[in-house]
């Protein structure tokens, strides 16, 4: 099993970064843009209260490990993102539900939103991804962790000039008066 922490820093205050990035309707950017993805479809989106509930369909491509390649096929990297966006707590949690391979993969995290107190928001994402086949199981995770990871750090980089470019453009809709 794999677990990873990565933590990034947006230069707007926490509410703007949350309520663009995470309720804004429509989005300011679009996932399809991160690396090694084919495609992401909405199934589903609704609120309860504060919580947001969301299903997104994934396909993604990457590097398949050679050894790998005789067992994983580029149409079994498919799967669905349950995520529950939580506006009260500043929590998004998510579980990945694979098409294949449902009971060998564990695949979740969480991403915390919290302010700095220097106008400041901090975005630590937690997670854990296992993949529960003996030997190649290990070569597997390390192997989509990599591509997690930098997917990561291209999602921080693609939501940080949207949020700029919005904010330049309308205005920061959340500000505080002073």
């Amino acid at each position: 099993m794999q677990r990873y922490n990565i933590t990034h820093y947006y230069n707007y205050p926490i509410k703007t970064v949350t309520k663009l990035l995470m309720e804004h309707q429509p989005p300011i950017y679009d996932l399809v843009d991160l690396p090694n993805v084919s495609t992401n479809k909405l199934l589903n989106d609704r609120w309860e209260g504060d919580k947001r509930f969301l299903q997104v369909e994934w396909c993604v491509h990457g590097q398949i490990p050679k050894l790998a390649q005789k067992i994983i096929k580029p149409d079994m990297l498919t799967f669905v993102e349950d995520s529950i966006w939580d506006g009260a707590k500043l929590t998004y949690t998510t579980k990945i539900i694979p098409h294949h391979f449902k009971n060998q993969i564990n695949a979740q995290h969480k991403v915390t939103f919290t302010d700095t107190g220097d106008g400041r928001a901090k975005r630590a994402l937690t997670g854990i991804f296992e993949i529960k086949i003996p030997i190649i199981g290990l070569i597997f995770e390390i192997a989509i962790l990599q591509h997690l990871k930098h997917n990561c750090e291209e999602d921080f980089k693609i939501s940080a000039r949207a949020l700029k470019q919005y904010i330049e453009k309308n205005g920061d809709p959340y500000a505080e008066a002073k």
